[in-house]
């Protein structure tokens, strides 16, 4: 994560689940324990585009879609923030009899024309 100026990287395992509804949409869930805070986040998996949510304090909506900028409003303490998200890569291979797979995202924050960071996700889970 690079955002004003300093990068960070942050790097931690948890158990999870992968979830298949009866419509067929799948998620992978699981529970970040960071900083002494649990923080529940959903990734929902489809073609093409895949939407993170995370709900702790701050709460988060984010969808990325390599065809298109995707808004979203990132909830803080102190209000609401619309966001762009501009998804630079998204790479998801999924191996669903085996329940395994990984995803990459790399991708860029703006509210308004400014830049509030560039991100990436590399996340690995497996039965």
């Amino acid at each position: 994560m690079a955002q004003d100026g300093q990068e960070e990287s942050y790097q931690f395992e948890e158990d999870g689940q992968l979830v298949t509804l009866a419509n067929g949409q799948r998620y992978l869930r699981y529970t970040e324990h960071q900083a002494g805070q649990a923080t529940p986040v959903q990734f929902r998996l489809g073609d093409g585009a895949i939407q993170l949510t995370r709900n702790g304090p701050v709460k988060t909506r984010l969808t990325f879609d390599r065809e298109t900028k995707t808004t979203s409003r990132y909830h803080t303490p102190y209000g609401i923030i619309q966001l762009t998200v501009i998804t630079d890569e998204l790479v998801a291979e999924l191996n669903w009899p085996r329940a395994s797979g990984s995803l990459h995202l790399a991708y860029q924050l703006t509210a308004g024309d400014q830049l509030v960071g560039t991100y990436q996700i590399e996340l690995r889970f497996e039965a």
